[in-house]
Order: C-alpha cells, then sequence, then structure tokens
C-alpha cells in the first residue's frame, strides 16, 4: 500500500475513542492558546483587512468567524487561519517548522459548522489534522523549507483538508482526491516573512484545505496517489531526492504528533525566544536596563540567518524577524507581549537606540542539535565592564522546555480580554477544557 492510500486510510479508520487521553488534554490546550490569539489577531491590522476581504467576497454562509459576522465556511477557514497567524503568537511543533493549529484547527471548526458536527468530531478532525501535516511535513523536511517553502503553508495543507474530511465523514476516494485536490493549491514562500502575506499562509492552507474536502465530498476528482512517483507531491516539493515516505507510514496512528507542539510565550518568530527568554533572565537576574548596558552579543544556530531578514526593523511585522529588535525590547522591558510588537513601539528613539546595541553571529550546529532545537547563547556587556553569559538550548513553551501554565494562561488572557470581558474570558476557558462534552453552540456564541 501506498503512502497516500495509508494516510487515507488514517483518516478514514480514526475516532475519537482511538486518541489517547494525554493527547486530547494536549490538543485543548492547544486549542485554547489558539482561539486566544485568534481573538486578539482578529481586530489587529491584518485582522482587520483580511475581514474586510471575506466580508465583501467570502459568501454567506453560518460558519464562525473570530469576533466578526459568519460567512461561508471556506471563508470563514481563510478569516481564523490568518487571525491566528496574524502575530507570529501561535503555536509550533518543535520538531519541524510548522505553525499547525492555525491552519487545522480553522478548517476543523469551519467544517463542523459546515455540518453541524459534534464536539468531538473537532477534535477528531483536529488531531488527525495535525498528524498529517506533521507527517507530511517532515517527509521533506528540512530539504523543503531550506529550499524557500514555508511549511504551515503547504504542508499545513495538507493537516487542514485532513481535518475537513474527518470532520465532514468523507469516505473511500473522496479523501485521495481531497489530498490530490490541495496538493495544488499547496503554497507558501518565506521570502515573505516580515510580511502580511506570512500569516495569509495559515488562512490560506486552511481555505484551501475546506474547499478541497467540499470540492471532494461533491465528487470531484484528483490523482489519488498524489504523494507518490517521480512528479508526486513531496519530490517535487523537496530537493536532492530527499523525500521519505517512511516519515509518514511509520507509528503513524500510534506516535501522536499533537504532543510535539510547543507554545510561544512571544508574539515572534521562534527562533527568536530561546534568545529572549536567555535575556530575560539574565536582565531579571542583574537588573539590566539599556542604561546599564554596553552591547548585547547573541549567537544562534547558522540556519536562523535565513529566518532574521531585518536588522533594523521599520515596524511590527519586520520586528517579528528581528533578533535585535527582540533583545532590545526584553532588555527595555524585561518581557516582550503584543503591547511591544506594534510599529509605535518599534518606532520610539529608545526602541532604535537599544536594537543598535545587539549584534548577532551565528554558529553551525549550535549545541549539536537539529535546527528546530532554537538554542541561543547571549552575552550581554555592561556598562561597568562586567561579562555575563545565559543560554537556552531549546525554545521556551516547548517540550523539551515548557513554560508554566501560569504564563500560559497569562498568554490568553492577554489576548482573549481584547475582545472579551474577563467573565467571557473565564467562560471560554472552561469551554474548551471541557470541549469533548460541551455544546459547540456554547464555544460559538462566546467567540464570535
Amino acid at each position: 500500500m501506498g503512502e497516500t492510500a495509508v494516510l487515507c486510510e488514517f483518516i478514514e479508520s480514526t475516532t475519537y475513542d482511538d486518541i489517547p487521553d494525554p493527547v486530547l488534554d494536549h490538543a485543548k490546550t492547544a486549542i485554547m492558546d489558539n482561539v486566544g490569539v485568534s481573538l486578539f489577531g482578529a481586530h489587529h491590522e491584518l485582522g482587520d483587512t483580511i475581514y474586510d476581504y471575506v466580508d465583501a467576497h467570502g459568501g454567506d454562509g453560518e460558519a464562525t468567524v473570530y469576533a466578526r459576522e459568519p460567512r461561508s465556511a471556506p471563508a470563514a477557514a481563510l478569516a481564523n487561519g490568518a487571525f491566528g497567524h496574524a502575530v507570529d503568537y501561535d503555536d509550533t511543533f518543535e520538531s519541524i517548522v510548522i505553525h499547525p493549529t492555525s491552519p487545522v484547527f480553522s478548517a476543523a471548526l469551519a467544517a463542523a459548522d459546515e455540518v453541524d458536527a459534534s464536539s468531538t468530531d473537532l477534535l477528531t478532525g483536529y488531531v488527525v489534522g495535525c498528524e498529517v501535516a506533521y507527517r507530511v511535513g517532515h517527509s521533506t523536511y528540512p530539504e523543503h523549507y531550506q529550499n524557500g517553502w514555508h511549511s504551515t503553508g503547504t504542508a499545513g495543507s495538507f493537516g487542514a483538508a485532513a481535518a475537513a474530511a474527518t470532520v465532514l465523514d468523507l469516505e473511500g476516494d473522496a479523501i485521495p482526491n481531497a489530498l490530490g485536490i490541495v496538493a495544488s493549491g499547496s503554497s507558501a514562500l518565506k521570502k515573505n516573512f516580515g510580511t502580511m502575506t506570512k500569516p495569509l499562509h495559515a488562512g490560506h492552507a486552511a481555505q484551501i484545505g475546506v474547499r478541497a474536502a467540499l470540492l471532494a465530498r461533491s465528487g470531484f476528482t484528483a490523482d489519488t496517489e498524489i504523494l507518490e512517483g517521480k512528479i508526486g507531491y513531496n519530490r517535487v516539493m523537496t530537493i536532492d531526492d530527499a523525500y521519505d515516505p517512511a516519515e509518514i507510514t511509520d507509528g503513524l496512528g500510534s506516535d501522536w504528533a499533537v504532543p510535539d507542539i510547543g507554545f510561544k510565550p512571544y508574539p515572534s518568530g521562534v527562533i527568536t525566544h530561546a534568545a529572549m527568554d536567555a535575556m530575560r533572565d539574565l536582565v531579571q537576574e542583574h537588573d539590566l536596563s539599556p542604561e546599564t548596558v554596553e552591547d548585547v552579543v547573541v549567537t544562534l544556530d547558522d540556519a536562523a540567518s535565513e529566518m532574521l531578514h531585518h536588522e533594523q526593523p521599520d515596524n511590527a511585522l519586520q520586528a517579528k524577524f528581528s533578533i535585535e529588535f527582540c533583545l532590545a525590547a526584553v532588555l527595555r522591558e524585561g518581557d516582550a507581549g503584543i503591547h511591544e510588537f506594534t510599529d509605535e513601539y518599534v518606532q520610539e528613539p529608545a526602541t532604535k537606540e537599544a536594537v543598535s546595541m545587539v549584534s548577532r553571529a551565528f554558529e553551525e550546529n549550535l549545541f549539536d542539535e537539529e535546527f528546530a532545537g532554537y538554542g541561543a547563547i547571549v552575552r550581554v556587556t555592561t556598562t561597568s565592564g562586567e561579562s555575563l553569559r545565559g543560554e537556552m538550548q531549546y525554545a521556551p513553551g516547548s517540550p523539551n522546555n515548557p513554560v508554566s501554565e501560569e504564563r500560559l494562561q497569562a498568554k490568553f488572557r492577554e489576548c482573549a480580554e481584547t475582545r472579551l470581558d474577563p467573565e467571557r474570558v473565564d467562560d471560554l476557558a472552561e469551554t474548551i477544557r471541557t470541549l469533548e462534552d460541551a455544546d459547540l453552540e456554547t464555544f460559538r456564541d462566546i467567540v464570535a
């Protein structure tokens, strides 16, 4: 049996009861984290622009759009996926550079609204979709990513299609047709990092995943062995024959992807986070400020250089991919969240001055870890001549370096309370914690 068929059998046969409780618990944590950042993103500048588009061109429908009016299922998936990735605060697999929940949960929710599915159907679709995104992503990693593709938008499209197919209860050839359809729409380029188009990648993946599943449900056809062969998806989308089909098939249904999801403590590219937490520790331990620091040198893995496009950022989007800004913000404030990643803060003279104090260096195979370890070393020279050093091997929030439940809850509340009053935020948190038993209408009513 080929890998497309193996993947499709998994999509068709997996039920809620097949998913272990620890996987479901982690899935609900991921959903809560995503809903919080999506509510904030819904009225971010990017969220306003995306919603104006789907409101004008998205078609009538009853699918949930966070903090907005409902639209058609594909349009809702586009909006919610983009909202979730709007400020680069959404979750990331630790072992591969993919933001899974923004495209996958957005597609699952839109499909659930389309057929009035149950909460367990929604959870099952989300978990299955994460698995498919993870498997397709790993089968070409790291060459696919290193060749310039943004895997959130490429592999994430497969996850979105699988999530929608699961919730819509597709059977037989409809499932490989859905994967074949989505393969031709799967695209996202890292060249667009630091612009509004990066968050669009997650929305695009969610939208085309839903579209593919709906078309397949209607009998639309595609190649049903889309992953295999010399011109199959995974060989076309990688280089040097790096595609490994065993990454799709081995352990499928037993080695689950969801526990690999980590949660961001900062709204910036995950490659910046170990350095930011190392800097945060130094600031707190030594009471540092821009007035007491002469310079800062941060060392990252050499592979990070292609992500960090902006040494002197001019706006908040660029700042998310500026290691200089990220450390400068932590040095100024002791931390950095949604209030620091704004155009106004980036453009303040005091911020610019602090940014100029930070310089970058790169080292091949830092910590002898795979790139997705995201480690960093920070060296600070104080105005008194003292040399300080901090390091962090794994990004904070990742499974190898988890952040506290209190820190995650503070992030959720900071984001969600930009749209909801505290009591409604409490209700939303409890609804997601008990999502398997919840009425989805309650969830929709809170987030709409």
